[in-house]
């Protein structure tokens, strides 16, 4: 009901207000946040179809790059499709490793790919080029994470087990879950600390549950939704899988979609059924009396937001009364077989062929009944989200002299012209009132996202997902504010790969030797002054330019400025894209200066700048090789290699080595 001051003027029927449902016949839950729909045959809850968009048939994997899919055929082994184009096998003939045949699970994430058989999981790099890792034993689900693991459920189990790339188990995921682990998936961060949600799918005696939990969570996985799943994951474009087959959806060469179906060789087909539960042909929910407030209510208009695809049906209906309980409660059913509710079956106003807006032709009444009835197909259904019933009538015509009014059926008719106008000038009203939300980044839908963002001058890379752009237009004054700063340019390196790094400006670094008793040969670098501006009587004709601007004192800054360098942190699992950093930092870097991506986990290099933790990574010593400085042979010298320690053995001296002191190499010491 309306929340403004004064009288109310409109109702709302939705699962946050309540449906005020008096019977619910062949339909889902009226507090459902995803909206009425036809209920499956044999029970209430979403069936294996339902979650095939985002967690697609086992069989099934997408790939790395556009339209690429893998597909474990029956007969023709592990296929793989890149852009759109046809099915071909994975490996050529001559390079199969003949390894993953007759694959019952099939998983991907970037170039990884992973499949298994009933005999083990096999890990591949480079889309199959080479073999990563195998683990043994049977597996009912598979996930490749991006934080470089993969995740396995197996029989009689519900916990997940956790391997590295090279097949080392890492522990168990103790999940608290019910039932068969049918499907893995991880949806992409949602909170602040960058954690990636895990979703999977179980089944029990025919029911399927959906649960989620955090990466490193200690609690064990909750319950969750459809509406969850859609706004944690990214759809896959697999649009239906049945016993038949599989239908892709994909873009077309005009930008529209295109459903492609196969069957399970990858031969084309035409047409696929049975991939979703079957649902109810026909559903109808009756409402209690609505009650309006005011006795004799002119009821106006009722607007339907509703999904009717091709092939369904949605009829709605109203009647009214000044009894909320009239006559007609315990009608019997009508001649079509639908259960009948109140008022009387002959006082209900059908919407018809304009259910979804029409103006209600009933006497005064101060209560209101609505009838939904939903027809399908069997496989798909209409999806009712809202509907809004308005009152009083309100309409132009109460602003016309009132001889227009004296004959009720012409005031009737000028009353129901007028609504047309009414409409239409009510629908750029509401258009102008919430033009304001559009330019809010967390309310908009995600394809509104570029159009804000041209406001703003924002260029949107094709990788980066609906989280990373609503955060970048949220921090856009700011970064507009900074932009060009050390500050600003972390900040949106932060924002779109989740990192933090470190920016060092190389000219205030620089130690450049001076005169001083602060100086010391050796640590700091020698800088020519004669070289960087001509100076009589110590530069040479040519060896130097002249400039007529600045301060001489200064050269030393200013012959590095304008320079910059970003140290990266090593990324788990090295999932970090140096190229797309790289392109990244010099969109936003002053167009003056010249910039270096650095990064880090490469070792620790002693007397050359550092910044521990950032550019480097602290790890034990390789172990020592000897290094032959000559072609080997018999008493030939052998000198051990740069990164070589020397401590003494259990029957020598616990003192260290001491060059000169007696030592003998080989003999009371030991190179580890």
């Amino acid at each position: 009901m309306s929340c403004a001051p004064g009288p109310p003027t409109f109702r709302l029927l939705d699962y946050l207000v309540g449906w005020d449902p008096l019977d619910v016949y062949q339909l889902t839950d009226p507090g459902n946040p995803g909206g009425i729909r036809l209920a499956p045959v044999g029970g209430a809850g979403p069936g294996r179809g339902d979650f095939l968009p985002w967690l697609p048939d086992p069989r099934l994997a997408p790939g790395c790059g556009r339209c690429a899919w893998y597909l474990a055929a029956p007969r023709r082994g592990l296929l793989r499709r890149d852009h759109c184009g046809g099915w071909q096998p994975a490996w050529p003939s001559a390079c199969d490793p003949g390894l993953a045949r007759n694959p019952h699970l099939i998983a991907a994430r970037g170039h990884l790919l992973a499949t298994a058989t009933q005999e083990a999981v096999y890990l591949w790099r480079r889309e199959g080029e080479q073999l990563a890792a195998v683990v043994p034993g049977h597996a009912t689900a598979l996930a490749v994470t991006p934080w470089g693991e993969i995740l396995l459920a197996r029989d009689g189990s519900a916990d997940l087990s956790r391997f590295d790339l090279a097949g080392v188990p890492r522990g168990q995921i103790v999940t608290g879950m019910t039932g068969r682990v049918e499907a893995l998936a991880v949806g992409r961060p949602l909170t602040s600390d960058g954690s990636c949600t895990i979703w999977a799918l179980t089944e029990t005696g025919g029911t399927w549950q959906l649960w989620r939990g955090q990466r490193g969570s200690p609690d064990r996985y909750q319950q969750a939704t459809l509406d969850d799943l859609a706004a944690a994951a990214e759809k896959t474009g697999l649009a239906d899988a049945t016993d038949q087959g599989f239908c892709l959806a994909e873009p077309g060469p005009d930008g529209d979609q295109v459903i492609s179906c196969f069957n399970w060789d990858a031969e084309p087909v035409t047409g696929l059924s049975g991939g979703t539960p079957a649902l109810h042909a026909a559903g109808q929910l009756l409402t209690m009396a609505i009650d309006s407030g005011r006795p004799r209510c002119r009821w106006h208009r009722v607007r339907v937001d509703a999904d009717v695809p091709a092939g369904t049906g949605l009829a709605v209906a109203v009647a009214t009364s000044e009894d909320p309980t009239p006559d007609g409660t315990t009608a019997p059913p009508g001649e079509d077989g639908w259960p009948a509710g109140p008022p009387n079956p002959d006082d209900w106003q059908d919407g018809g062929a304009a259910s979804a807006d029409f103006l209600v032709d009933q006497a005064p009444g101060r209560y209101l009944y609505v009838r939904l009835r939903l027809t399908g197909d069997g496989t798909a259904s209409p999806v009712v989200h809202r509907i809004r019933l308005d009152f009083p009538r309100v309409t132009s015509a109460d602003q016309l002299p009132a001889v227009y009014a004296q004959d009720p059926a012409a005031a009737d008719f000028t009353e129901r012209f007028l609504s047309l106008f009414d409409a239409a000038f009510e629908e750029a009203d509401r258009a102008v009132e919430r033009y304001p939300a559009l330019l809010d980044p967390g309310g908009v839908p995600d394809e509104v996202l570029p159009w804000l963002g041209g406001l703003l001058g924002l260029t949107f890379a094709p990788g980066w997902n609906a989280v990373i752009r609503r955060n970048l237009l949220a921090a856009a004054p700011v970064l507009y504010r900074g932009r060009g700063t050390p500050g600003a340019l972390s900040q949106v390196i932060k924002i779109v790969f989740g990192i933090d790094v470190a920016i060092t400006e190389l000219a205030a670094d620089r130690n450049w030797a001076a005169l001083g008793q602060a100086s010391r040969l050796g640590s700091s670098r020698l800088f020519s002054r004669s070289r960087t501006r001509f100076r009589v009587g110590s530069s040479a004709l040519s060896s130097a330019p002249l400039r007529s601007f600045g301060q001489p004192d200064d050269d030393p800054l200013t012959a590095q400025a304008n320079r910059i360098r970003v140290l990266v942190p090593r990324a788990p699992g090295g999932g970090l894209d140096l190229a797309a950093l790289r392109q990244l930092v010099v969109s936003q870097a002053p167009a003056h200066t010249v910039t270096e991506v650095r990064p880090g986990g490469l070792g620790l290099v002693v007397g050359v700048w550092s910044a521990v933790g950032v550019d480097t990574a602290l790890a034990p010593l390789p172990a020592p090789v000897l290094v032959a400085s000559t072609p080997a042979g018999a008493g030939q010298p052998v000198t051990l290699g740069r990164h070589s320690v020397l401590w003494p053995s259990a029957r020598g001296s616990r003192a260290g080595i001491r060059l000169g002191a007696g030592l003998a190499v080989g003999m009371n010491t030991v190179a580890q």
